[in-house]
C-alpha cells in the first residue's frame, strides 16, 4: 500500500498531552508497527515521561528543536537525530518542545496487538496493556482506570 503525502489526516491527540499525530501504521493497516508523524506546537510535550518493558520505540526528528528528558537529564535535539529506546530498559523519556516553532518527527514502536507495561515513574503509575484490556495501577497495585484496547 502506499500512502501519498497529504493523504494521512492529521488528529489532535488530548489527554496527559496534546499533540498533532499522522497515524501511517494504522491508515496502512499496520498491526505489529505503530509507525506515527507527530507535531508538538511551541509549550507542548508528547506525553508523560514513560519506558516500556515489552516495547521498543524509535525516534526520527524530521524539522525543529526537541528536547527530550531522560533519566540522565534534558537533551537538546534537531533535524536527523534519533533517539532509541530498547524495551526494557527504565530510561523514562518524553519528548517536550521549548522552542518557539513546531517540531515534527517520526516515531516508531510496535503495535496495538502486542501486551506491554509502561512505567510512569514520575507518577507512580504502571500501565498493562494486554489486549483486549488495559488498566492503570498505581504504585500499590490499585486499579485506577481500566478499559478496552482500540
Amino acid at each position: 500500500m502506499i500512502l501519498t503525502n497529504g493523504s494521512v489526516p492529521p488528529t489532535r491527540v488530548t489527554g496527559s498531552s496534546t499533540r498533532t499525530e499522522q497515524r501511517y501504521g494504522d491508515a496502512g493497516g499496520l498491526t505489529r508497527l505503530g509507525f506515527n508523524v507527530t507535531t508538538l506546537a511551541p509549550g507542548e510535550m508528547s506525553a508523560r515521561r514513560h519506558w516500556h518493558e515489552e516495547e521498543d520505540e524509535f525516534l526520527y526528528v524530521i524539522s525543529g528543536e526537541a528536547t527530550v528528558i531522560e533519566e540522565d537529564g534534558a537533551h537538546v535535539i534537531g533535524p536527523g537525530d534519533v533517539c532509541c529506546w530498547p524495551a526494557g530498559v527504565a530510561n523514562a523519556h518524553h519528548v517536550v518542545n521549548r522552542s518557539d516553532a513546531e517540531v515534527v518527527y517520526l516515531v516508531a514502536g510496535a503495535g496495538g496487538a502486542t501486551r506491554d507495561v509502561c512505567h510512569y515513574p514520575d507518577h507512580g503509575e504502571v500501565l498493562h496493556h494486554s489486549p483486549p484490556r488495559w488498566w492503570m495501577e498505581d504504585a500499590e497495585g490499585r486499579v485506577l482506570r481500566e478499559g478496552e484496547t482500540g
